[in-house]
């Protein structure tokens, strides 16, 4: 019987870890996590030094294979996790270590791809592990969290709300950071810890008393890395997988313990101190997130949607005779006021679609969901605004509304896409959130093309989440979403600047959607918004305000009775409510 499998690889400069899971989308995507923690690893000999060739790591893939496919299995993609900088679209490494060179080169990747004829996906470890580490419910809640796999040196990947946190394109790469005794990447080095012992065994060095010295200087040095990622990229909390955290789960070594108390002699500027947890699946993390970033992006592949460049509307003039450089200033503005009005009043005719998605999207939050907006460009960066204001409007948790732009959260807010970020795949960034069947994602693309928006609704799609397109153009049905809301916004008076037109009317559905939710959600009391967070003092007034017109108060009893309640609207009114 063929069986449906995808490989996750987990390439060491010693070992080569692989996974093979039979999935055929019968089971739930989110149960598949638990399910591969009880599946065998299979580990061959990476045959990876600085002399190796690209034949020699074809053979241990080889080997690898054998050992984990059967006769007649089918494999329908591969996720692979290395050390390195991997492309922001998974196809390549850009650097690695040298003694990862050879993986540098072009071959290992197009014999796996003639060899299977199926999607090959390449990230970073930390990064895999990270995915791996959301999918079992690590990187959940409103935190700031850094995963930190260590083995042979130390890799890190920040998880921001849910969100991968890349600055400057890149990883934040902890290891390479150079202190006065060595780069932490030697300093915190389990692999060379282990070669301490004469059996080669870590266990031995963290059970065995004649390694007492070693043991203490080496938790010293682990928490002197901890501490610097604290300091540099604001973590909450570190969650330590890799090797270390398999060799010490098996003895029972309170690591984080230790690691909590070194912390706590350090004096920090910074206003909290950092959580340190041991992931007991160590090891296991790229290789699960591996395998869920091979599924994903097989699922975004086979529902992609290509169109010829001609048959974009956006990209038609308003007027193809129409000279804006000749026309005066006055009558240049007049043109463009008139071409907004039409983007506003043409999306009376998605009224109909757009409350089917109020209702939808209100009982899945209701549910315990969430809205995740993904974009690239104008349309991104247009969500991110909706996103940031809903909490402060509505006091609706942070965790519940989030936004994912085509190259990465850093630097959205000045910088536009320069390196093709909006053809990549925006299921890595699915991945981190950990996207459930509860929730909505809606995936906006004035043209309907960029592929960061159609990765994340056919991957939506795929794991049973609510999917939404928002695109100029009326569209029945798509392969990739559940349902289209068109913005018929029509040609832009500057052909393909749909920052303009599309952009207006874009931002209009935002608002439309976001603002009736929130009302279905009970956040709005008559025309008031009840649950806003008081964060400045124009909020105070407002919330006075509210207070004075909900319970007949004056200015004094309402600022009275907000300040009793710690300047918590909400808090104030069921208080108020329940003197009445």
């Amino acid at each position: 019987m063929t069986r449906n499998i995808y490989l996750g690889i987990d390439i060491g400069g010693s070992w080569l870890k692989g996974m093979a899971v039979e999935w055929d989308g019968n089971k739930p995507f989110h149960s598949l996590p638990q399910l591969m923690k009880a599946l065998p690893v299979v580990k061959v000999r990476s045959r990876l030094a600085v002399d190796a060739t690209s034949d020699d790591f074809i053979g241990a893939l080889n080997e690898l294979f054998n050992r984990l496919l059967q006769e007649g299995d089918c494999v329908r993609g591969i996720g692979i996790s290395t050390a390195g900088i991997v492309d922001y679209h998974g196809t390549r490494l850009l650097t690695a270590s040298k003694h990862l060179q050879v993986l540098l080169e072009q071959g290992w990747m197009d014999y796996l791809q003639n060899s299977f004829g199926v999607n090959v996906t390449v990230i970073n470890d930390a990064e895999a592990a990270s995915i791996g580490a959301a999918s079992l419910g690590y990187l959940s809640g409103n935190k700031i969290i850094g995963v930190m796999p260590v083995g042979t040196g130390v890799g890190f990947s920040v998880s921001r709300n849910g969100r991968r946190w890349t600055p400057n394109f890149s990883l934040p790469l902890l290891g390479c950071i150079y202190s006065s005794d060595g780069y932490y990447d030697n300093l915190c080095s389990a692999s060379s810890l282990a070669a301490l012992d004469d059996e080669g065994n870590l266990c031995n060095i963290f059970t065995k008393s004649e390694h007492e010295v070693s043991r203490e200087k080496y938790i010293k040095n682990l928490a002197g890395a901890i501490s610097t990622a604290h300091i540099i990229y604001g973590v909450d909390k570190i969650l330590v997988g890799g090797g270390l955290a398999d060799a010490l789960t098996s003895v029972d070594f309170p690591l984080a313990k230790l690691l909590m108390a070194e912390l706590k002699k350090e004096s920090l500027l910074t206003s909290s101190r950092v959580e340190v947890e041991l992931i007991p699946e160590g090891n296991l993390l790229p290789l699960i997130g591996s395998v869920l970033l091979a599924m994903g992006e097989e699922k975004a592949q086979s529902l992609r949607y290509q169109r010829e460049y001609t048959d974009f509307g956006t990209e038609k003039p308003y007027a193809e005779t129409l000279c804006l450089d000749e026309l005066s200033s006055t009558d240049l503005i007049r043109l463009l006021w008139q071409a907004e009005q039409e983007a506003g009043l043409n999306l009376e005719m998605s009224v109909s679609h757009i409350a089917t998605v109020v209702e939808k999207l209100s009982a899945k939050l209701a549910d315990g969901g969430r809205l995740i907006y993904v974009g690239a460009g104008t349309s991104g960066r247009l969500a991110a605004i909706d996103t940031v204001e809903i909490a402060c409007t509505f006091g609706f948790p942070r965790e519940k509304v989030l936004t994912f732009i085509a190259g990465g959260i850093a630097d959205a807010a000045i910088d536009i896409e320069t390196r093709f970020e909006e053809d990549a795949s925006s299921v890595p960034d699915l991945l981190y959130a950990n996207l459930s069947e509860k929730d909505v994602v809606v995936g906006i693309s004035a043209s309907g093309s960029a592929y960061y928006v159609q990765s994340a609704l056919g991957f939506a799609r795929s794991v049973g989440a609510y999917s939404v397109l928002i695109q100029e153009e009326f569209a029945e049905s798509l392969s990739f979403c559940d349902t289209v809301i068109a913005l018929r916004s029509g040609n832009e008076v500057l052909a393909g600047s749909t920052r303009m037109k599309a952009g207006t009317a874009t931002k209009k559905v935002l608002n439309f959607l976001s603002t009736s939710v929130m009302v279905r959600m009970g956040k709005v009391h008559g025309c008031y918004m009840t649950d806003l967070e008081c964060i400045n003092e124009k909020l105070i007034k407002r919330a006075e305000s509210v207070l004075k017109v909900l319970f007949n108060l004056d200015q004094e009893e309402a600022y009275r009775a907000l300040k009793q309640n710690r300047y918590n609207l909400s808090q104030t009114i069921h208080s108020l409510k329940g003197n009445m």
